[in-house]
């Protein structure tokens, strides 16, 4: 098992936001245990998670789009291993197939398709079912609306909400265990 955790979060978290301090520590906590980072690369949530990462010994994948490249976004700077695909669409499908567990890390509408998609596709068959963990309050609001759906009613056991990164990690141990070394990254080829 590879033990990769896609991680997905706006990328308008700003430097010393208390997001952005949330992602670096939940990086750097993900690292320390044996996981190592997957994310889409570039600033925000995405940066702060793979700065902490880096400085907590891990390794970063970080899944870039040529879309974004063309219009002037360039990957951070803490990436280990960058995998480049054509489109947005390509990035996400990228991220969650990679994952061996998705963690959500602030709310934007970007971050919300990027779990909705992973929920339904696992709701659907269409991807085996992963650890999802919605980390924040604000995932608890939307996803009460959701699960009072008669459709969803029973189906919210594909996600798990955590009040802390550290709360999310121990939820990622109790299904993985520590990791005693880090994946090798010679996966992506």
């Amino acid at each position: 098992m590879k033990k990769l955790i896609t991680i997905f979060g706006p990328s308008e978290c700003k430097t010393g936001s208390p997001l952005y301090e949330s992602a670096k520590h939940l990086g750097a906590l993900l690292a320390e245990a044996g996981f190592a980072v997957v994310c889409g690369g570039y600033d925000g949530v995405m940066e702060a998670v793979s700065q902490g990462a880096r400085q907590g010994g891990g390794m970063v994948i970080g899944v870039t789009a040529e879309v974004y490249s063309a219009r002037g976004r360039e990957p951070n700077e803490f990436i280990t291993k960058e995998v480049s695909v054509k489109s947005a669409n390509d990035r996400l499908m990228e991220l969650l197939d990679l994952a061996d567990a998705y963690i959500a890390c602030g709310i934007s509408p970007g971050t919300l398709i990027e779990v909705a998609t992973a929920w339904d596709y696992m709701l659907k068959g269409f991807m085996e079912e992963k650890p999802c963990i919605l980390l924040g309050k604000e995932w608890q609001d939307i996803c009460t609306i959701l699960f009072q759906q008669d459709s969803y009613k029973g189906k919210g056991h594909l996600v798990t909400f955590a009040a802390s990164p550290h709360k999310a990690l121990e939820h990622l141990i109790s299904k993985f265990g520590k990791q005693e070394k880090l994946p090798e990254l010679n996966i992506l080829g």
